[in-house]
């Protein structure tokens, strides 16, 4: 079983291009992060892609919470395509 506190959720708001998903992704495995929960929507009025992407940080410690989400979060935010990134732990937004 994962440990819960390890767990946090991207909500990523981006252009609707081709590979933006796939570049979402392909940075998430590259920072050795592990995905629980994926899903996207596009909003068509706007032409862009609402993602939500729940990870797990196999790498996460007691004494660094949250740092490597952190990191990935930079990551993402420096994609061309995407506009917006907001990152929360799990238990914040089951609350």
């Amino acid at each position: 079983m994962l440990n819960q506190s390890c767990e946090h959720q991207l909500i990523i708001t981006a252009d609707n291009q081709p590979t933006v998903l796939e570049r979402v992704l392909q940075v998430t495995r590259y920072r050795g992060f592990q995905v629980i929960d994926f899903s996207a929507k596009v909003d068509r009025e706007n032409n862009q892609l609402d993602i939500r992407l729940t990870i797990f940080d196999p790498k996460e410690t007691t004494s660094l919470p949250e740092a490597g989400a952190h990191r990935l979060y930079h990551q993402l935010n420096k994609l061309f395509d995407i506009k917006h990134v907001n990152l929360a732990p799990i238990e914040s937004i089951q609350n």
